[in-house]
């Protein structure tokens, strides 16, 4: 660790001064000060002091998720630690959680980091930030504008990822389950279950030739996309051994079983959505292998559910409202979203506000991520209305026609807190609120106004 500068103690104090207004102000603080920081001294995250033992995690979908499970956990088994579940998960975030962590005399107040990490930054952070275990949820295709392609994003991480750090993967993902190859891993993963049927219908396949020596992949089933499980005919080059396999989802019980390296474990199941398998396994395998036990695990996993930012459902005057994220520019995210609302039963409306807030505040011209998103699974019989709202509603209104999706089922307007206005819940069972992570303004606007509408039976208040 470099020497601390004259430089670096003025600019803590000066950050502690700045994170406390903001704080006054009912600001979160998490990214900002790490902004003024590292203009005041670039070096700021060298010189800053790190805790003993880090645990991070990363990947395309999903960190968050993971990032609150392994806290929660953590938490309920009485661990200190400093995180940034409230943000900042790019370098000037993490930054700005290493300050705020940090005495004026600059030593850090914590033993422990569980760290949410955005895989784009691992170039800005781990070269001083070395985490002693790092997940990875996945990697696949995700906004154009930053993280181009997955072999983009995982070529970064496979140059920066320490040599010491032991790595916590999905084995259903043949990107994500081969990065940095020398490191110790683990991987975790979801078996196939009889009643599954695979789904070939995505539009997109982030892998599906070898990249050792370019033959066709073989699935021996696909989940979704290019999760699944494949090898390659003509070389060793295949999913890796699952040392934490999910063999049975039990949703009427909410239990889910889990075949680990001490034998198969239960644990009550969090979420209905496959995802919410995903995360909730890729979590267990971490918190297992960091050293609790089953029986800490499951204790904590007992009261735990999902953010309601993300996922969320009641029933409202013999109705379900159901919101759920789909993250705008984020092809995969976005298709399994509307996957989800495609297997649901019962007659359903879905109210969709996709655009990223920081892209409708300076718009760009790219909108290729929606011609990727699988909107053809809302071209369903039972699914009898669409309605849009934001800039672009016009371009997705192109997209859900070239879906095949009848034109009287789809109504657009400009204003994404209008779209209450033309929703009809005479004939439906379930309203859907589809979002980008980034319109939860938006969103609690809506949300008031579908439920004034159903209590009301038709009218809004």
């Amino acid at each position: 660790m470099p020497k601390k500068s004259p430089r670096f103690y003025i600019t803590l104090f000066l950050i502690k001064v700045i994170t406390k207004i903001m704080r006054l102000l009912k600001r979160n603080a998490t990214n900002l000060p790490g902004v003024v920081a590292l203009k005041l001294c670039p070096d700021i995250l060298a010189q800053l002091e790190k805790p003993k033992t880090i645990i991070a995690v990363t990947g395309t979908n999903g960190k968050t998720t993971v990032s609150n499970m392994i806290v929660d956990a953590l938490e309920y088994n009485g661990y200190k630690f400093m995180n940034n579940r409230f943000g900042g998960n790019i370098q000037t975030g993490i930054i700005s959680t290493l300050i705020d962590n940090t005495t004026l005399s600059g030593k850090i107040k914590y033993d422990m980091a569980v760290l949410e990490i955005d895989e784009r930054s691992a170039n800005r952070i781990y070269p001083y930030v070395k985490p002693d275990f790092l997940v990875c949820t996945n990697l696949s295709r995700d906004s154009f504008k930053r993280n181009a392609h997955p072999e983009f994003i995982s070529d970064i991480l496979n140059k920066y990822i320490p040599k010491e750090t032991k790595l916590i993967l999905n084995g259903d993902d043949l990107i994500s389950s081969h990065l940095a190859p020398e490191n110790e891993r683990i991987c975790f993963g979801i078996s196939w279950e009889d009643d599954e049927e695979s789904i070939t219908d995505n539009i997109i396949k982030d892998i599906v030739m070898c990249p050792v020596c370019n033959s066709v992949l073989q699935y021996d089933f696909v989940r979704y996309n290019h999760i699944g499980r494949a090898n390659c005919e003509k070389c060793d080059f295949g999913t890796l051994p699952i040392d934490y396999d999910v063999v049975k989802r039990d949703y009427e019980n909410r239990k889910l079983t889990i075949k680990t390296p001490e034998g198969e474990e239960e644990y009550r199941l969090v979420g209905d959505n496959i995802t919410d398998s995903y995360n909730m396994v890729a979590a267990i395998t971490l918190l297992r292998e960091f050293g609790l036990s089953k029986e800490q695990v499951n204790n904590a996993f007992e009261n735990m559910k999902i953010v309601e930012t993300r996922f969320n459902s009641e029933e409202i005057n013999g109705k379900q409202l159901i919101i759920n994220l789909a993250k705008g520019q984020n092809p995969i995210a976005c298709s399994r979203a509307c996957d989800f609302v495609r297997k649901h039963d019962g007659k359903k409306a879905v109210i969709m506000i996709l655009e990223d807030f920081y892209d409708a505040k300076n718009t760009t011209e790219n909108i290729a991520w929606i011609y990727e998103t699988d909107f053809e699974f809302l071209n369903q019989e039972d699914i009898t209305q669409i309605i849009v709202g934001g800039k672009r509603s016009s371009d997705y209104m192109v997209r859900l026609l070239m879906a095949g999706i009848p034109k009287e089922k789809i109504k657009c307007c400009t204003s994404e807190t209008d779209t209450p206005n033309f929703l009809d819940i005479s004939s439906v069972d379930k309203v859907f609120i589809l979002y980008d992570l980034f319109n939860v303004d938006s969103l609690k606007s809506i949300q008031e106004q579908v439920k004034n509408k159903l209590l009301s039976g038709g009218n809004l208040s």
